[in-house]
């Protein structure tokens, strides 16, 4: 298995490798090296092996340097006098940042071929009968891995080319790129049957497209529920913070809760700063540490509410069955989600929750304070011990694996 990460966060690929290693595979997971992990790790019966070109630590920081002294320049030329340039000084301008542009392409390029190589030479040494490569950005690597003599299973975690800010030419290069990869593969799977039905007509795929939940371990069954906070009621973001996730509405959506009602966010990443000064002087408003991915499920289950507000800014994420909409359900939380085809879908169809704008605060607050008002909470409660029955990983291992013993005996009998 290839994944582009270190494979300290990815539930999907960890489930996958886990299940499969119970079930007989020799699985190993090829990723990359990362300053808070090691080289070799043996986890829940399969192997981990990461990887790094060596080289890479320089480029990253090269990149870093002159990011830092274009802004250096950037905040002194905002210092001085703002003066009227003339023509020949606007074209000499716009030459140099042409010329910056061009410079930093091989450096750019190099950061994404270098940890390809090395994963591909990883790969190539291990020599398993399957390769399976997990998102667009390991595809190739992949196929290369696998040659003509090895079964390839491509794994798509989401519409890969749609998450990427590009240029249009470019995105319809990755698109053809795609395109011509993913026919190649013995079998696919995705996350979702809307993304599936988009990769069918975007791809030209003539075979089926395997849709396999990122569904948790049954948690309701295996955990028993934690006490909540007398008093309150505590609506949940547990996961990244990143953009397009609607975080900020969240925070903004908080002046108009309720007086009982209150926003946890348990998590990181790069707008934690940018969220926690948003959040200055809301009382109720409160962050906590993330937790480790094996224990997102029972540490839900001291809130009430679980919130995916993912913003439509592009068709993957409009189109999102995220991991947390999963991980909620099994905690036995009700939902407040984006009003988004997928997540509508779940949250409609269960009665176990409600939707919402996610760009509108107002909104945002008006679905919350109405499914934490107790006879809508205690409705959700029980249907949602019906929904964990039906999206649980359970099931969905059993499609997993019908794929891979499929794929790998119709190969090899060949």
């Amino acid at each position: 298995m290839l994944v582009m990460n270190d494979m300290s966060g990815d539930p999907r690929v960890s489930r996958h490798a886990e299940t499969l290693a119970r079930y007989g595979f020799d699985v190993t997971v090829v990723c990359l090296l990362s300053r808070d992990t090691v080289a070799k790790e043996t986890r829940d019966g399969y192997v981990i092996i990461r990887t790094q070109s060596g080289i890479l630590n320089r480029f990253d920081a090269l990149l870093a340097s002159m990011k830092h002294a274009r802004m250096v320049r950037g905040q002194s030329a905002k210092g001085s006098v703002a003066s009227v340039q003339s023509p020949e000084k606007e074209k000499l301008s716009v030459k140099k940042k042409y010329l910056r542009w061009l410079k930093q392409r091989p450096l750019v390029l190099a950061k994404i071929i270098l940890p390809q190589l090395a994963i591909l030479r990883a790969a190539r040494k291990i020599n398993a009968h399957v390769i399976c490569a997990n998102d667009l950005d390991t595809l190739l690597t992949g196929f290369l891995a696998a040659r003509f003599d090895r079964v390839l299973i491509y794994d798509s975690h989401e519409l890969y080319v749609d998450t990427l800010r590009v240029r249009p030419f470019l995105r319809r290069i990755l698109q053809s790129f795609e395109k011509i990869l993913i026919n190649r593969a013995q079998s696919i799977l995705t996350v979702n049957e809307l993304i599936a039905e988009v990769l069918v007509e975007r791809c030209s795929i003539k075979k089926p497209v395997n849709v396999v939940y990122n569904c948790p371990a049954e948690g309701l069954a295996r955990f028993p529920r934690k006490s909540r906070a007398k008093g309150r009621k505590i609506v949940l973001y547990q996961g990244k913070y990143t953009s397009r996730r609607g975080l900020e509405n969240l925070i903004l959506a908080a002046q108009y809760f309720l007086p009982d009602v209150h926003l946890v966010l348990r998590g990181y990443g790069d707008l934690e700063e940018e969220l926690r000064l948003l959040a200055r002087g809301s009382p109720n408003v409160h962050f906590e540490k993330p937790v480790a991915m094996e224990k997102v499920v029972v540490a839900a289950r001291t809130s009430d509410v679980g919130i995916v507000s993912y913003l439509p800014t592009d068709l993957n994420n409009y189109l999102a069955s995220p991991n947390k909409l999963f991980e909620y359900i099994q905690a036995g939380l009700p939902l407040a989600t984006s009003n988004s085809p997928f997540m509508s879908k779940v949250v409609l169809e269960n009665d176990i929750g409600g939707l919402f704008d996610p760009n509108d605060p107002r909104d945002i607050a008006r679905a919350l304070n109405k499914a934490t008002r107790t006879e809508e909470l205690e409705r959700f409660r029980k249907n949602v011990v019906r929904a964990a029955a039906r999206y649980n990983w359970k099931s969905e291992s059993r499609k997993l694996i019908q794929i891979y013993v499929t794929s790998t005996q119709s190969f090899y009998s060949k």
